[in-house]
């Protein structure tokens, strides 16, 4: 079996020694049944021999045969699936992007003031220290350093992040690839799915270059396009999941990727229009108007990028002509529509917000402006239960959840 061909020397010993083992009555050392399930030990380990092992483990997925690979995941029990998506995200949280800035301070503050000495042979300590770049680097070039031969610290740590996110990108896609009737179990309802989705989803809720969520962006769109009924039928829960992350990037500090996000979000609603067979957009409808309404809160989303998001949307919906005789254009600009008329009641909260009945009051007319959407109207209900809560009206608490809606 391949998969414990990694296992050290000591855990596994001749037949010998394990009979004589056994005669005293139990072995000393017990064979796991896979090393992937060993991944949960990094807590064991410091920082950088973490970033070490997970660089092992990345550099292994760049060069492996894509056969061995998919062979692999095809003997693999269901905890071992799961145990190789924890490692993914190990590796895009170890190596996430910090950001120009952060990195560059991080290396100054490191180097000091440079002198005559800084150019010598540095002191070896560690264990780790054979691998002291600098000594590394001394030694292929012979003690001389040429400045235009190294790249900045900073250009190292964004090629890396880089490149890291793409790997799991390039493993994730493959996966999906020879998974898809896996996938599609239950009609997308099932833990795969949800592993797989939640992945995808880690690479915004971890900070990323814009050139990376380019390709994030792009792989969201193969993935919605190959299983929409995951997201257009039975339970909203993946549906909602994806609408959140897709609007915290409306509202994004990069103009490209708040395109990207607002190109993402209105092909999600083409997909649903699409999915009913040119009907509505109802599911996507009611999961974007729950997100903006959970980000309220959240990210404190509604400022000029996210306006400006929201008009992308609407001159994509304006300039689709293939759909341009049909309802969906409406609709669209119903939802965009819908949402501003959100924010600017969460605008007219803030200047209340030391008014608690004035609060409470608007809340209760935006809970009220829902009372077909009986989902809605609850997520504005418990709100309302919320202020008061924190103001100690705890009959009022009570009077909210009789009025919200049961499940």
């Amino acid at each position: 079996d391949s998969r414990g061909s990694l296992i050290s020397v000591d855990s596994n010993p001749s037949n010998s020694d394990r009979n004589s083992e056994k005669m005293d009555g139990c072995e000393k050392f017990a064979r796991p049944q896979s090393l992937i399930g060993y991944g949960s030990r990094c807590d064991k380990l410091d920082q950088a021999e973490t970033r070490g092992l997970l660089m092992c483990f990345l550099h292994i997925m760049k060069t492996i045969s894509e056969d061995v690979l998919v062979s692999y995941w095809h003997r693999a029990i269901h905890q071992e699936i799961s145990d190789f998506f924890n490692i993914l995200e190990l590796c895009l949280q170890h190596f996430r992007f910090l950001g120009k800035r952060h990195i560059a301070r991080m290396a100054s503050g490191g180097e000091g003031h440079r002198h005559a000495r800084s150019q010598t042979m540095p002191i070896i300590r560690g264990k780790n220290a054979l691998m002291n770049p600098k000594l590394l680097q001394m030694m292929e070039t012979d003690g001389s350093i040429q400045d235009g031969d190294t790249l900045s610290p900073t250009d190292i740590e964004a090629n890396l992040s880089t490149e890291v996110a793409l790997t799991v990108l390039d493993v994730l896609e493959l996966f999906v690839h020879h998974h898809k009737k896996q996938l599609l179990q239950d009609e997308g309802q099932n833990t795969l799915m949800k592993k797989v989705l939640d992945t995808y989803l880690l690479f915004f809720q971890i900070n990323q270059s814009t050139a990376t969520l380019r390709h994030v962006f792009a792989a969201l769109r193969l993935f919605v396009q190959k299983f929409p009924s995951a997201f257009f039928q039975g339970k909203a829960d993946l549906c909602g999941c994806l609408c959140y992350e897709i609007l915290k990037c409306c509202n994004h500090r990069s103009s490209s990727t708040q395109t990207e996000a607002a190109a993402l979000l209105y092909f999600f609603m083409r997909q649903n229009f699409d999915f009913t067979k040119g009907k509505s957009i109802v599911r996507s409808h009611l999961q974007v108007i729950k997100a903006v309404s959970q980000l309220i809160a959240d990210a404190g989303i509604g400022g000029s990028r996210f306006q400006q998001s929201l008009a992308i949307i609407n001159n994509f919906a304006n300039g689709d002509a293939p759909l341009k005789n049909t309802p969906f254009p409406a609709e669209v600009k119903d939802l965009t529509k819908r949402i501003r008329t959100v924010l600017m009641a969460t605008a007219q909260m803030k200047e209340h917000e030391k008014d608690p009945e004035m609060l409470v009051d608007l809340q209760y007319s935006l809970a009220n402006s829902y009372a077909s959407t009986p989902e809605l109207r609850r997520t504005w209900l418990e709100s309302m239960a919320k202020v008061h809560v924190r103001n100690g009206d705890l009959s009022e608490v009570v009077h909210d959840l009789r009025l919200s809606p049961s499940e």
